[in-house]
């Protein structure tokens, strides 16, 4: 059996409030691709095929199309597992109509695991279809599980399922002990433990997993499929995949990585911006999701528009942070008993990095010398001060008067 593993699709996700609603549609046109090439029996979702519980009309018309030409014009059976991300209660609608169809989703918790029988040249293979289970959820039927325990949780999941003899493919959602996380994946629990031990998966022939979006081996039969797109920048050094499987008849398999090329890649660059703008027009990656970091130490005026110009999809833009010396970050500047010369100067060395030259000191005192004697005469009332024998600004020396 032919077996095509996907994950954590995340339709309907914003990026920094960018939509990728385009961009996931151009890799799952390259997974129906992989379908009609290497003629796949069994499409499997590990989970998060929504980005939230309520998914956007765009995201659910991308999965319609995605799914219609999967099973009513491929003749492909389809697995979806609800995720974290997901309503269980929404994916699954009208799930016992579409299951004649080749469309099988997994009900959510409390709910039974059904095992799902499907058969090929060599006789049957059993998927166990796992939703995403938390204890909370399990707590209906399991009165004396602990709140926060997810592998307990899974172990009382897995004890009631019946005996599965010959091959087995599972699927679940989790974050499992030796995975490798990124900034991508929402928390599980707030409190308590959420790993689960892979060793739970050691009856089965293979376990096809969903949750950490790098894609990763956790077990010698237990695998991530990894997130179809790079959906945070702390994942800009993953290699995007779908990942397909050849089920012999006595239940070993080989595993195959095929590669997703993004419609536009994630990654982040740095410079100074001078040397960023006019690198622009031979980088054939301009239209990037990027992160800009810049490297100037001066003061930099509109630099975010002239960013935008020549690099149109610039998600994040930040500064470099120069600490002191020996690369010791400074975390901030402080105030007490400092005069507002002093103070302004050592924001200037916190931004910059380094000390005013001698021109900037003079035009920079010129200004802050204004302000205080803006603030005096405020205070004091402009004829007080004219009119005082002998009476000088209190900015002449860069320190107020009481």
């Amino acid at each position: 059996m032919r077996i095509l593993h996907l994950a954590d699709l995340h339709l309907g996700k914003l990026v920094h409030e960018a939509p990728m609603t385009e961009d996931q549609a151009h890799v799952l046109h390259q997974v129906l691709a992989m379908v009609r090439e290497n003629a796949v029996d069994v499409v499997a979702v590990s989970g998060d095929v929504y980005d939230r519980a309520i998914p956007p009309v765009a995201a659910t018309r991308l999965m319609d199309e995605f799914l219609s030409e999967l099973v009513l014009n491929l003749g492909v059976a389809v697995i979806l597992t609800p995720g974290n991300h997901d309503s269980a209660e929404r994916l699954s609608f009208g799930s016992r109509l579409l299951s004649a169809r080749g469309l099988h989703i997994a009900p959510g918790l409390p709910g039974e695991i059904i095992p799902l029988v499907l058969a090929d040249a060599h006789g049957p293979v059993t998927f166990i279809p796992l939703p995403y289970i938390t204890p909370l959820m399990l707590k209906e039927r399991e009165e004396d599980l602990a709140t926060g325990d997810f592998d307990e949780a899974m172990a009382r999941v897995m004890a009631s399922l019946p005996h599965i003899s010959g091959r087995s493919v599972c699927l679940a959602h989790c974050f499992t002990l030796g995975g490798s996380a990124s900034e991508s994946e929402r928390p599980l629990s707030i409190g308590g433990s959420c790993l689960v031990d892979p060793a739970h998966f050691a009856p089965f022939s293979l376990t096809l997993l969903g949750h950490l979006h790098r894609p990763q081996k956790v077990a010698e039969r237990a695998f991530y499929a990894g997130s179809p797109l790079k959906y945070s920048f702390s994942e800009a050094d993953h290699q995007k995949s779908a990942a397909l499987y050849d089920l012999d008849a006595d239940g070993g398999f080989t595993r195959t990585l095929l590669p997703l090329c993004p419609r536009r890649d994630m990654r982040k660059i740095s410079g100074e911006l001078a040397a960023l703008l006019a690198a622009a027009e031979a980088d054939a990656g301009r239209e990037d999701y990027l992160w800009i970091e810049l490297t100037d130490r001066g003061a930099l005026f509109d630099y975010a528009a002239k960013l935008r110009q020549s690099y149109p999809n610039v998600l994040s833009i930040t500064r470099a942070q120069y600490g002191k010396e020996g690369g010791e970050a400074e975390g901030g500047i402080s105030v007490r008993g400092k005069t507002e010369w002093e103070i302004t100067t050592a924001f200037f060395r916190h931004v910059s990095g380094q000390d005013l030259d001698e021109a900037e000191a003079d035009a920079l005192r010129a200004v802050v010398d204004e302000m205080l004697r803006a603030d005096a005469l405020g205070a004091l009332g402009e004829t007080d001060v004219a009119d005082t024998p002998g009476a000088a600004p209190a900015a002449a020396t860069g320190e107020m008067q009481a």
